[in-house]
């Protein structure tokens, strides 16, 4: 069983991490973790219950994302959500953390499975803010707007 999780911790770090910023242009050269290009992605299985509600992204019109769901953890002061990325067949899950006052932003984890996002441990670093990155900024918008919490005005 250890062997088994060893395995496939070994096949998802590949896929956590890479050098583009998935939810936007930052210009630094340290890893990010990655979603946009679907490093982390499987062929699309048949839609079913998880499908959730379309995000509206002007900033990315190749790919479709999905919000499944979005908590507020107690004392944290910050959202927690898990998005769906759809793009030519293809899909990937993040779990993302939202400051909506302080408009900031990071990923919490990444996967081919809904499970995978849910459960694993990404570093993207603290929360940062979304300025000019606009993907990041869609999204905080919709995840914001859905827990009832507005995103800060610039």
């Amino acid at each position: 069983m250890l062997s088994a999780r060893i395995a496939l911790a070994a096949l998802l770090l590949p896929a956590a991490c890479s050098s583009g910023d998935t939810f936007g242009n930052d210009t630094d050269a340290t890893p990010r973790v990655t979603l946009r290009n679907l490093t982390a992605a499987t062929s699309a299985p048949a839609r079913g219950d998880d499908i959730g509600t379309l995000i509206p992204t002007p900033s990315d019109t190749q790919s479709r994302y999905y919000l499944l769901w979005q908590r507020k953890p107690l004392m944290t002061g910050k959202l927690v959500a898990v998005i769906r990325q759809e793009r030519g067949g293809r899909v990937a899950y993040a779990r993302v953390g939202v400051s909506c006052p302080q408009r900031l932003f990071h990923i919490l984890g990444v996967g081919n499975r809904r499970s995978f996002a849910e459960t694993a441990i990404a570093y993207d670093g603290p929360l940062r803010s979304i300025e000019g990155l606009p993907l990041r900024e869609d999204l905080a918008t919709y995840v914001c707007a859905a827990a009832g919490t507005p995103l800060a005005p610039r």
